[in-house]
């Protein structure tokens, strides 16, 4: 048995260097948008799929793009030898790692790969790269000086948008688990391509009838169908099916070639009737041959059985049975390109785009279940060969189906823009790898969590943690007050998002989870003041509170006994650490009350609204009240009704500093060639190498 383990891609777009482990089932991907997951599936469509060597100069990351720059001048230089000039190049690149069984009398296609001499390893590494040529350096990287040589990166730019693909190839090497400096270069991709095998399912946009695109998408899947039933290596049953279309369509050829042709002749001029002499003997006669994949792929809808003979169009389903349908027909042509191939590969990775589109929330929360059981249908077909060696990644945007994947099958994709100014480049949090910061026990309670709630935290720029409903509810009222005083670049609707409700004794179980995002999140919590009252820990107003029963404040300071006191004396840098920052209750400006919960802190911003005086009761007189307070009355009143309220001071700081973007990233240092790698070498040498 041969699985995939292991991806490393570097180079490729947002993917400058990204790894993560690949499940031997289904990976899923998430992430915000522009976040890099559809290069992934893109990468490897360029090196193993339909489009492999069609790279451009834009698919080299923007960061790796400057040893462009680097390389010509180590090549001006004329003291560097050619090789470090090929060195110095970018170069675009994947890397993987299979494991296998040792004791397996016949690994087929992963043999070469095996290079190692440890009898104990049971991995192997493939790479496969796309690199220039020792030869073509100096087509790559020779052009004439520009007049100013400001604009040498440009004109050096414009020239390589043409040079890279004549001057670059695809390159395969095996190398060594055990000693990365011991590879193997084979001269074909053929010999990677005979070990795995790619296939992409893409995003399905164009089903909507009422919408640009060809609405019979799923008819034109026949003519692919077709071709893979008919190559010699497919299943006896599909070829004999592939047989008797090519027969039906012969049939009909020579009928139409007898009566049809006969009439179409009537249609043509006769050649002599424009008068040139040397026409008189020649003769048109039409001939009409048919091409089965044509009229498969062009002329066949699919319909669906209806009534008395009247059968519906394919636009005539629903967009989610239809998307459904074609992603089912999809992974029917795979698997008969993976049946029909003469040296079946080591294993076949699958990706699927969005599968979400146009599915009801149910349907999508089960469709990693239900990839495993598509798995077994199709593999029933062929009893006497092994299941179907497949694995898939499927990248998605809903929370449904993200929140039913298990956490060690979750790949976060996050943008990163924090390395290079106007640079960005994908970051990738591989829970299977990276999660072990989170405990068990945690771990279950957060899937649980997320798949009850379909919490939306894998795909929101920012988060709020709040602890009941009423803050929830208000959250977007709240947000809308406070962006009335914050510039127009960091207003928080302008943003995306996401409130969460964790409740005062699990909020601090999501701290690892945010830390391991790295996501900007604010924790706003209740100060939950308590005295010793009988030996018993019971609550009160924050003027008689001795210490805080509030187990998110208590993880958030390392202290079970932290005192009420000691929260208040804390400064903002104290309620801060990494992505994350904690609000809890404080003192008004130019008030010394303090509440206890926010029911009590809204009635203390707003102590008019509730006819309570500013003076030394003020705070136990507000708790008092909050005490009776109708949670969801209170909260749909200050959503709706009320307008123009003070948010309690608390959750006015805590907000204004989530509004703002991450600390910009220092200016880098201008580019300087490094050309330390010299030898002497005269530039002739060039001449003779390059």
């Amino acid at each position: 048995m041969i699985k995939l383990t292991n991806i490393c891609v570097e180079g490729f777009r947002l993917l400058e260097l990204i790894e993560l482990a690949i499940e031997a089932e289904t990976t899923v991907v998430v992430g915000r948008n522009n976040s890099g997951k559809t290069s992934l599936a893109e990468v490897f469509e360029k090196f193993l799929g339909e489009q492999s060597g069609k790279f451009r100069l834009e698919d080299f990351s923007a960061a790796v793009r400057e040893k462009f720059i680097t390389a010509k001048a180590l090549r001006t230089g004329g003291k560097s030898t050619p090789q470090q000039v090929l060195d110095a190049l970018p170069v675009i690149s994947i890397t993987l790692t299979f494991s296998y069984d040792q004791n397996s009398p016949d690994l087929g296609p992963l043999s070469p790969f095996i290079i190692d001499l440890d009898p104990s390893c049971t991995s192997a590494i493939a790479r496969v790269e796309y690199s220039a040529i020792l030869a073509n350096v100096a087509a790559l990287l020779d052009i004439p000086a520009p007049e100013d040589e400001s604009t040498a990166n440009e004109a050096l730019f414009r020239h390589l948008r043409e040079a890279v693909p004549n001057a670059y190839t695809i390159k395969t090497f095996a190398i060594d688990p055990t000693d990365d400096s011991n590879r193997r270069e084979f001269d074909k991709l053929s010999t990677l391509t005979a070990l795995i095998q790619t296939g992409l399912v893409k995003a399905q946009r164009t089903l909507d009838h009422g919408k640009r695109g060809d609405p019979n998408v799923i008819g034109k899947l026949l003519g692919k169908l077709f071709r893979t039933a008919n190559t010699l290596t497919a299943s006896p049953g599909d070829q004999k099916i592939a047989d008797a279309l090519k027969e039906s369509v012969a049939q009909l050829e020579q009928d139409m070639q007898g009566d049809f042709d006969t009439r179409l002749k009537e249609l043509l001029p006769a050649l002599n009737s424009f008068g040139f002499p040397s026409l008189n003997d020649t003769e048109l006669r039409p001939q009409t041959n048919i091409d089965i994949e044509s009229i498969l792929t062009d002329n066949t809808s699919i319909l669906y059985t209806g009534t008395d003979g009247v059968h519906l169009p394919e636009g005539y389903n629903g967009l989610g049975t239809r998307n459904l349908i074609y992603i089912l027909l999809q992974l029917e042509a795979l698997h008969k390109v993976y049946r029909s191939t003469p040296t079946r590969p080591g294993t076949h990775l699958v990706f699927i785009e969005e599968p979400e589109a146009h599915l009801h929330p149910q349907m999508q929360e089960v469709f990693i279940a239900q990839l495993n059981e598509a798995i077994a249908t199709l593999s029933k077909k062929y009893p006497d060969q092994p299941v179907w060696q497949v694995q898939f990644v499927v990248s998605t945007h809903s929370s449904h189906l993200a929140n039913a994947a298990q956490f060690d099958a979750i790949r976060y994709f996050l943008n990163d823009a924090t390395t290079t100014a106007g640079i960005r480049r994908t970051k990738v949090k591989d829970f299977r790898k990276g999660g072990e910061a989170i405990d068990p026990k945690d771990r279950e309670f957060l899937q649980q969590y997320m798949t009850l709630t379909k919490c939306d935290l894998y795909f929101a720029d920012k988060v709020i943690l709040v602890e009941g409903a009423t803050e929830k509810i208000l959250m977007p009222r709240i947000l809308k007050l406070v962006d009335q005083t914050l510039p127009e670049e960091t207003k928080l609707c302008r943003q995306y998002i996401t409130t969460i409700e964790a409740g005062g004794a699990h909020a601090q179980i999501f701290y690892p989870l945010l830390d391991f995002l790295e996501l900007k999140t604010l924790v706003i919590s209740d100060i939950d003041a308590v005295r010793l009252i009988d030996g018993k820990r019971k609550k009160c107003p924050c003027a008689e509170a001795e210490f805080t029963s509030n187990g998110a404040l208590k993880t958030w300071f390392d202290n079970k006994d932290i005192s009420v006191a000691a929260l208040l004396a804390k400064k903002d840098g104290d309620k801060i650490k990494k992505f994350v920052r904690i609000a809890y209750q404080v003192p008004e400006d130019d008030s010394t009350h303090c509440a206890r919960s926010y029911e009590d802190a809204l009635i203390l911003a707003n102590l008019t609204r509730f006819a309570i005086a500013d003076d030394g009761e003020a705070a136990k007189n507000a708790w008092e009240l909050a005490q009776g307070f109708g949670k969801s009355e209170e909260a749909i009143r200050f959503a709706i009704i009320e307008a123009d309220w003070n948010i309690p001071k608390y959750i006015r700081q805590g907000l204004v500093w989530l509004s703002d973007p991450p600390p910009p990233p220092e200016a880098p240092p201008p580019i300087v060639p490094d050309i330390s790698l010299t030898t002497g070498t005269p530039a002739e040498e060039y001449a003779m190498e390059a």
